[in-house]
Order: C-alpha cells, then sequence, then structure tokens
C-alpha cells in the first residue's frame, strides 16, 4: 500500500469513527461488557452514517463563516440518511434565507426542513430545558423497549423532532412515548418509514 493509498484509508477511519460518536453510538451495558450498538441495527450503512455527519459539519462551518450571520443567529443542524433538520432561531427573514442558501450548496443533501423560528437567539436556560427533555424522551424510549440506536431525537423551544428509519409501528409508539413527556409541548415525526411497513 502507496503512501497516498494509506493516508486515504487512515482519513477514512478517522471520519468514521468520529461519526459514530457524534451519531449518538455510544457503549450499550450487557452483563458488565461494553459492546458497540448503532450501525448494524440503524439501517444506516457506515457510509451513510459518514456522509451525514460531513454535512452536519459543512452546514456548521459555512454558517460560522459568516461572522456577522453566526453572531446573530443560533442553528442546530441535524442530518439523517440526507435528510437535514434545521432547528434554532434567526432574527429575520433575511438572515433564515442566508442560512437556507448556504445549506442548499452542500452536496448529498436529499431533502432540507425548515425549522428556524424568526426571534433572537434562545437563551442558555431555553436551550438545556430542550435539553432536558431531549433526555426525558430518549429514556422513554429505552424504557418503552425501543431501538434508540434507530431515533434521533432533537428538541427545540419544547417541539420534539423524530428522525430515523424505522417501521411505522415503531415511529407511533416512539412518538406516544414523547407526547406525555412533561413540557413538551408537540411532537413532528419526520421518520423515513421502512418499505415493508408503509401504508
Amino acid at each position: 500500500m502507496g503512501p497516498r493509498r494509506a493516508r486515504r484509508v487512515t482519513a477514512t477511519l478517522g471520519a468514521l469513527t468520529l461519526a459514530l460518536t457524534l451519531a449518538g453510538c455510544t457503549p450499550l451495558v450487557v452483563g458488565g461488557a461494553a459492546t458497540g450498538a448503532g450501525i448494524a441495527s440503524s439501517h444506516r450503512s457506515a457510509g451513510t452514517v459518514v456522509d451525514d455527519t460531513l454535512i452536519k459539519f459543512r452546514a456548521e462551518a459555512l454558517i460560522a463563516a459568516h461572522k456577522n450571520l453566526h453572531r446573530a443567529t443560533h442553528v442546530d443542524v441535524t442530518c439523517v440518511n440526507g435528510v437535514v433538520l434545521l432547528t434554532g432561531e434567526a432574527d429575520n427573514v433575511q438572515d433564515r434565507a442566508r442560512i437556507l442558501g448556504l445549506v442548499r450548496r452542500i452536496h448529498g443533501i436529499r431533502r432540507i426542513i425548515d425549522q428556524l423560528r424568526l426571534t433572537p437567539p434562545s437563551s442558555f436556560a431555553s436551550r438545556l430545558a430542550d435539553s432536558w427533555i431531549t433526555l426525558r424522551v430518549k429514556s422513554a424510549l429505552v424504557a418503552k423497549g425501543l431501538d434508540v440506536a434507530r431515533i434521533t431525537v432533537v428538541t427545540a423551544h419544547r417541539v420534539v423532532y423524530l428522525l430515523g428509519i424505522v417501521p411505522r409501528s415503531m415511529g407511533d409508539k416512539a412518538a406516544l412515548a414523547a407526547s406525555v413527556i412533561p413540557h413538551v409541548r408537540s411532537v413532528i415525526e419526520l421518520f423515513q418509514y421502512t418499505a415493508h411497513d408503509r401504508r
């Protein structure tokens, strides 16, 4: 293997490791032993997970590169199977349009779901409350016996967004579990349903 090919393989493995970490593939402790969980049961290939992570990084980097835009807005980027969810706040329609224009430049995006609110950036306390709701939802999914490696949970302004590639029955159960969490305003299902379970 030549030096150039070796560097390419090393870079790919590094990106994959980073993607697995950021995709929420945390260790699952069973009988005292940690076993990796995530890609095998998520219906996303390793390559797709890497692509999703790179799309997220590129979107965040493009927004951050525009200093005035970055300071005046708060944008969270989530990408699952090429579907990009934008949550957060933009102070005006011009800033929101600029954000969407930047994200649309990125190759590999299948769909952009714009959930940016026209309001000044949220406070730290508000974001902390949303993070707490996300944790509560994930805990509820685990309690219901659902495969949380396949479900991405995002909360913004107490609205819970659920993404992933799942059977419709699993998606419905996840939405119901999230809807009864205290302080949740609403639940929006953005699942991509598996072919054998669509209706």
